[in-house]
């Protein structure tokens, strides 16, 4: 597969990822997995589909942060569905504040993403279902996948959050802080130090280490307020411990699908002790587990150089075509 090149990236995201993509993309709403409120999913259209893959989109992201990836997964004859999570995009909301990332149960999360899953199995049930879930969206997608197995034929965790970094603050006191605070009634309220969105992240503060994908993102970002959000809540916080419990007591004995697992080198927002804990317990089990680490990198490995992006997707089309 052709990388696209950082010298030219925005003319060519401009003129030919853009309208590519538009061409193919049929945008829609549908409930949630209780009626509560409406999930954006985003549905593009290969010409000779050979299978679908379901995107899993990390914590604060929306749709616009994979249009490249969708754009591989397309060319390379994957028909992908990309649907927005609670609290993000212009998914529902369970709280008025556009820059926080707010979630009453962590089960919203996985019942919300099986249902379009479901949706996707039902509209090509001669195609195999695979998984690309990154950051947050890889808590959520492992989990997932760890309800309904047989679902999926092959699966891609991307610097996962098996456990979220919080900065300078233990884990442990970190979760028990967070827990408290929902007991008495700061569900809702900002987790200590974070804050609503001002638009002044840089591409030296970022997760990324390509100028011009960080770039198009932000600059689309700092114009939308749909793509605003940038914190967390409390309850968010302690449901990403709950998570955190379920994924390595109990999600990792139920995988069969071979999974690749991605580790960033330099990763400020999950630990990656953690992931190789839960890489070496999938290993001890029934599926297949493949490691994948990427030197000179950080938390967002597709918002990487034009070299490394160019080893990251073709080893990520290879393992999808095994």
């Amino acid at each position: 597969m052709e990388i696209i090149q950082e010298v030219k990236y925005d003319e060519t995201m401009k003129t030919t990822v853009e309208p590519y993509l538009k061409q193919r993309c049929i945008s829609g709403y549908t409930d949630s997995y209780d009626a509560v409120g409406k999930l954006h999913v985003l549905r593009y259209q290969a010409d000779m589909p050979k299978g679908v893959i379901v995107i899993c989109h990390g914590f604060t992201e929306s749709y616009p942060k994979y249009d490249e990836l969708v754009y591989y997964f397309l060319q390379a004859g994957y028909h992908v569905w990309l649907p927005e999570h609670c609290g993000h995009g212009w998914s529902y909301r369970l709280t008025k504040d556009s820059s926080l990332v707010h979630i009453d149960t962590w089960k919203r999360y996985i019942r919300d993403f099986l249902k379009i899953c479901q949706m996707a199995k039902k509209e090509y049930p001669n195609l195999p279902l695979n998984l690309f879930a990154h950051s947050m969206g890889g808590a959520i997608g492992a989990i997932a996948v760890s309800w309904k197995p047989e679902w999926f034929q092959h699966v891609i965790l991307n610097s996962p959050m098996i456990r979220p970094h919080t900065a300078n603050v233990p884990w442990g006191i970190s979760a028990s802080v967070s827990t408290l605070q929902c007991l008495i009634g700061k569900a809702e309220h900002y987790v200590l130090g974070q804050k609503p969105y001002e638009a002044s992240e840089t591409f030296e503060t970022s997760a990324s280490t390509s100028k011009p994908r960080f770039t198009r993102f932000n600059e689309r970002r700092k114009a939308t307020k749909e793509m605003q959000t940038c914190a967390a809540s409390y309850s968010w916080l302690s449901n990403a411990a709950k998570m955190n419990t379920y994924l390595m007591r109990h999600a990792w004995k139920k995988y069969t699908a071979p999974m690749l697992i991605i580790q960033a080198e330099q990763d400020d927002y999950v630990w990656t002790s953690q992931i190789q804990k839960f890489a070496d317990k999938i290993k001890n089990g029934i599926a297949e587990c493949e490691y994948l680490y990427l030197s000179e990198t950080k938390h967002e490995t597709y918002s990487s150089n034009d070299e490394t992006m160019d080893k990251y997707i073709n080893k990520i089309l290879a393992f999808l075509q095994k």
